[in-house]
């Protein structure tokens, strides 16, 4: 059975048993727009502390958008030497789950963090209905579209503030999906979690806490490098939704990210 057609089963199997593609996207997505809640304003706090003009008034704000065009895209790489941008290619947008967060002084758009959000892996699912394991999905893969446009918007910065958060049974470092996206991101290894039935509260905050320690947005060798933050469980061992991101531990991350990209703005 090919991959596609592996991934039509799945869907039909999903329907007959009462769950549907979008369920995952649907929880994650909203965890993740909670999260942003909180994030957004801390960096419109942190960015009117940082940047004031002789009277100590703040001269910038933050601005968070949605979607961008490629033709937005390539004004900001046309900049840093980049082709000259094309006007068509304004119906043509990078829309990731989180959208986009910017430092806006004047009509000048600085950009301060990306955030993406991937949930993949049905087979605990079905492990739980006693039904055969699948191969594994590649939705994953389509990240990487939104990472080479993010590399445009950064491409006279020396950072590269994108956040991916990946969960799921798919995930787990038995599979070889999370391999893939070390593929994609110049081969650096990913920030990973497993999250097994033994996973306390205490030991999830201790890896939390390693993780953030070891967040670096630096360019490596000229070359925009993701922060992937992978959180997953095995397929025969736990339910369901087990390794989902939770709304303060995305909170948390983004925090330090933003930190670190003013930190080199103030310079």
């Amino acid at each position: 059975m090919s991959q596609s057609e592996g991934l039509s089963e799945r869907h039909l199997q999903m329907s007959k048993d009462g769950h549907h593609l979008t369920d995952d996207s649907i929880v994650s997505e909203n965890t993740l727009n909670e999260a942003m809640k909180v994030v957004i304003p801390y960096a419109d706090e942190k960015v009117k502390e940082i940047f004031k003009d002789s009277q100590g008034n703040s001269i910038a704000k933050v601005v968070h958008k949605k979607q961008l065009t490629l033709y937005e895209c390539q004004n900001y790489f046309h900049k840093a030497g980049g082709p000259s941008p094309d006007p068509s290619n304004q119906n043509v947008f990078m829309k990731p789950d989180g959208g986009i967060i910017f430092a806006v002084f004047g009509d000048k758009h600085i950009p301060l963090l990306i955030v993406e959000d991937k949930v993949q892996g049905t087979n605990d699912n079905l492990f739980k209905l006693g039904k055969k394991k699948q191969a594994t999905g590649n939705a994953i893969e389509r990240g990487a579209k939104n990472i080479r446009g993010a590399e445009m918007i950064f491409s006279d910065m020396d950072v590269f503030p994108y956040l991916l958060f990946a969960s799921g049974c798919d995930f787990h470092s038995s599979e070889t999906i999370s391999k893939r996206i070390e593929m994609m991101n110049m081969g650096v290894p990913n920030h990973y979690i497993d999250v097994t039935p033994d996973t306390t509260s205490d030991m999830m905050s201790t890896t939390l806490t390693t993780i953030v320690s070891a967040i670096n947005i630096k360019k490596l060798c000229g070359k925009g490098i993701a922060s992937v933050f992978v959180k997953a469980h095995k397929w025969n061992q736990m339910e369901h939704g087990s390794s989902r991101w939770k709304k303060n531990e995305i909170v948390t991350l983004c925090k330090k990210a933003i930190d670190q990209v003013l930190e080199t703005l103030k310079k």
